[in-house]
């Protein structure tokens, strides 16, 4: 049975919280989700009824009037609502980032852009709980997220062993046992990808507190990031941001269609979305694009625009563009003087000015060619500011033997297989050459190309 998301269903959270609705021109303030999500459903009943400055020009599709959004669904009412009352979970969560904030001196506020403080990330069809003979939907995140809860709160113990008792995780698919309730609650995240804080800056949304400080400490100043990424230079403010970076450099899953690896299955799916799906479901309402994702989308519309979105900050600058990448790009190269070449070449030290002009330089003049399934060369910023190509990449242990394994099946001899898994230069002696070494402490291998 779907929740329309006026009631709350589940175990309440009580949570000290000021709750600011920004829906229009609204100054409602509840402390409450229950009321905070009851009077966000009454803007939702009248959307069409506001005051005439708070209109949108939609006409058949269903906008969003929450400050700073701009979201308009293409499909349904009810995609409107789910997208609407994910702005009541994200507002509680803002508040207790800024709770958290507040209880840390020390770390200096998000000093990221606010443009993006409101804008909440593209929702499934609804909210499905997958509990063994559960399968209640919702469309409310905040009652959903509520409702898993109370299976971890109301599960029972197993015996395991002699005297061990543990706690089963009773989603669809999944055998995860653990030892207390509260590591069932969050184990439970997991398969909800319910976040409990967000910036109140920047809107970004975080699993736990740590993480949400992480986020702050990345934005100290250079000098006091002492930890360095050997692969892409990368500097931190802390060992552990180091060594979490680090993790996000090993490729652990390969594509079913190709030989491209990636280290997140949330890259391997975009990976699939745009390479090998012709879907493209965004269409825009006043020309004939259409794209595959909402990003993409919003950005195109920029371009029916008349006027800029953004201008540059610098003092009697008046320069302005519809996409803040521009905006970026001019004030570095104008007001920075970054304008000097920064890309290059490793073979003849040849230097350029943009990554796309190495790449043909690479590709025509040396003969280089991206591993398989891989859409193109990668660069890494050297000590020297330079950068170069990247030519080491990591496998994780698992993936490695997978792409053995699969080799080995189609009769391929390792010595002879193609180079999926580093850089290759052209035709020539060495060029299938793969060092395989092991990096003290890690599970992966270090790929080096000769």
């Amino acid at each position: 049975m779907a929740d329309s998301g006026m009631t709350g269903r589940g175990v309440k959270r009580s949570v000290n919280v000021l709750l600011q609705c920004e829906w229009g021109s609204c100054t409602y303030v509840a402390t409450k989700m229950e009321e905070f999500c009851a009077h966000v459903s009454d803007h939702l009943g009248a959307r069409h009824l506001g005051p005439a400055d708070e209109a949108m020009d939609c006409e058949d599709e269903f906008c969003c009037l929450w400050q700073d959004c701009g979201f308009f669904s293409l499909e349904s009412q009810l995609e409107l609502f789910r997208h609407v009352y994910f702005h009541c979970y994200h507002t509680k969560l803002k508040h207790l980032g800024l709770q958290a904030l507040q209880s840390q001196p020390d770390l200096i506020p998000c000093q990221l852009d606010t443009q993006s403080r409101n804008m909440i990330p593209e929702l499934q069809e609804s909210f499905l709980c997958m509990w063994d003979q559960c399968e209640s939907s919702f469309d409310n995140a905040e009652w959903y997220y509520r409702h898993v809860d109370s299976h971890g709160l109301s599960a029972e113990y197993e015996v395991a062993g002699k005297e061990n008792r543990v706690l089963m995780c009773g989603w669809k698919d999944c055998d995860c046992s653990c030892k207390s309730r509260c590591k069932l609650r969050e184990h439970l995240r997991s398969h909800t990808q319910e976040k409990v804080v967000s910036c109140p800056n920047c809107g970004g949304m975080f699993s736990n507190n740590t993480k949400f400080y992480d986020h702050l400490r990345r934005q100290t100043s250079l000098d006091q990031h002492r930890f360095q990424c050997t692969h892409c230079s990368k500097r931190f403010a802390t060992e552990r941001l180091l060594r979490d970076h680090m993790r996000n450099h090993v490729n652990h899953y390969k594509c079913p269609l190709c030989d491209m690896t990636c280290p997140l299955p949330s890259t391997l799916r975009t990976h699939i979305r745009f390479r090998h799906s012709d879907e493209r479901p965004y269409k825009c309402q006043q020309c004939d694009y259409s794209c595959k994702n909402l990003v993409d989308l919003r950005k195109h519309l920029d371009t029916h625009s008349k006027l800029p979105a953004y201008c540059c900050e610098y003092e009697d600058c008046s320069f302005s563009a519809r996409s803040l990448c521009s905006v970026k790009a001019h004030y570095r190269k104008v007001h920075e003087g970054d304008s000097a070449p920064r890309y290059k070449c490793h073979v003849c030290e040849k230097c350029f000015t943009r990554g796309n002009n190495l790449t043909v330089h690479l590709r025509k003049k040396h003969h280089f060619k991206w591993p398989s399934g891989h859409p193109r060369f990668r660069y890494k910023e050297h000590d020297d500011g330079f950068l170069r190509l990247q030519l080491v990449r990591y496998e994780s242990v698992e993936l490695t033997e997978q792409l053995m394994k699969e080799r080995e099946k189609q009769g391929v001899p390792l010595e002879d297989a193609p180079t999926c898994l580093v850089l290759s230069q052209g035709p020539g002696p060495g060029s299938d050459g793969v060092d395989y070494e092991r990096t003290a402490g890690e599970k992966d291998y270090r790929l080096l190309s000769e």
